[in-house]
């Protein structure tokens, strides 16, 4: 994400984060008015450039509200959508939702995304180096849902599909990375069909912006050809993370995070590392692997009003097969970030992050933490 782009989504929101809440009207639809509360509705423009799309412009929805008839007991559900289009006909919209219903007895989450963007790759190593990088662009569509039910206080159990399509590649073909690119895995494109159970336990005293609790999740899935898969195999996902309050003011979090991978997989459905969620700071996609680990660490606090900062830092690595871990180098990161409350009731931040690398540096612009 360029710089440009993220400061003109920073600049905007100072401006519309803090525009009054939405109320209920006649226009809303009726199941909408008897059976839900809105908290918040907000829009955040932005204009950018980069040197692959050139001049573009994109927004940046957000909404939090009851699903249920709005009870104490219940958790506040949100949605989000990111969209963006450029002057070189690419286009990219993102949607992402969590629903709690009947007292949380049920927990719907995931996403539907759609893309039309180039992005770099860097091959498929723990070691791949910036000078390797080349420019591919394709089409992406991807759903993920999780679909839960309460088994007991904070225990969640259900089933986890997910489906993804890349087609329409593009790239430099006389390049040797490009070469390499085509006899890999999804190389030319694929499509990915994949289900199987998940269990989550979530102790957290607020999902976008946790303090205190704890969360912990673990998925299996099973991609196979019966169920519209081009390739078979297999994806394990631990996710580990805990919140803690010190000083009073001082929110400190950790997560520990394993993608295992076992069949021929996909290259871009591998375990990476990058981006706003994994070692910021790292290109994502900036390392791929079969397997992945990752350790991070954050602190956050307010400082004023709306304004807050935090301080991060993790360690991670990729790997084809997990006994290369022991041999493998730990790639690292730190950074800073600012934290812009948007909604004081609900406690609901936008994140501004700057990480830093070995060798490179990124800004992010996000709704709600990275972890």
């Amino acid at each position: 994400m360029k710089y440009l782009k993220i400061i003109g989504y920073f600049l905007c929101s100072i401006y519309l984060g803090h525009l009054p809440c939405l109320a209920q009207n006649d226009t809303l639809p009726r199941v909408m008015k008897n059976d839900t509360s809105i908290s918040k509705i907000g829009v955040l423009p932005a204009a950018f450039y980069a040197p692959e799309t050139r001049f573009g412009f994109g927004g940046f929805v957000y909404a939090y509200f009851k699903a249920s008839k709005a009870t104490v007991a219940c958790k506040k559900s949100n949605a989000q959508s990111y969209f963006s289009y450029t002057i070189n006909k690419q286009f990219s919209i993102e949607n992402d939702y969590q629903i709690w219903l009947k007292r949380n007895k049920f927990y719907f989450t995931g996403g539907l995304d759609y893309q039309r963007y180039p992005e770099y790759f860097y091959g498929i190593s723990n070691n791949s180096k910036e000078h390797d990088k080349i420019m591919i662009s394709f089409d992406l569509f991807k759903i993920r849902s999780k679909n839960l039910i309460q088994i007991k206080k904070y225990f969640y159990a259900g089933i986890f599909y997910q489906f993804e399509k890349l087609y329409n590649l593009n790239m430099k073909l006389k390049e040797p990375m490009a070469q390499l690119c085509e006899l890999i895995p999804g190389g030319n494109g694929y499509s990915a069909s994949g289900i199987g159970p998940i269990l989550i336990y979530d102790q957290r005293d607020n999902p976008l912006n946790p303090a205190k609790g704890g969360y912990f999740e673990t998925s299996f899935q099973y991609f196979d050809k019966s169920i519209g898969s081009g390739y078979n195999f297999k994806s394990f996902i631990f996710d580990a993370r805990k919140y803690n309050v010190l000083f009073e003011k001082v929110i400190w979090n950790g997560n520990l995070y394993a993608h295992l991978n076992n069949g021929q997989v996909p290259y871009r459905m591998l375990a990476t590392i990058g981006g706003a969620r994994f070692l910021r700071g790292y290109y994502k996609g900036r390392f791929r692997g079969n397997n992945m680990v990752i350790l991070q660490q954050e602190l956050r606090m307010p400082i004023y009003k709306w304004f807050g900062i935090a301080a991060f830092g993790g360690l991670g690595s990729v790997a084809k097969q997990v006994k290369e871990f022991s041999k493998n180098e730990i790639h690292h990161n730190f950074g800073v970030g600012l934290r812009l409350r948007i909604n004081k009731k609900e406690n609901t931040n936008i994140r501004l992050d700057y990480g830093v690398t070995k060798d490179s540096q990124g800004l992010y612009f996000i709704f709600a933490e990275a972890f």
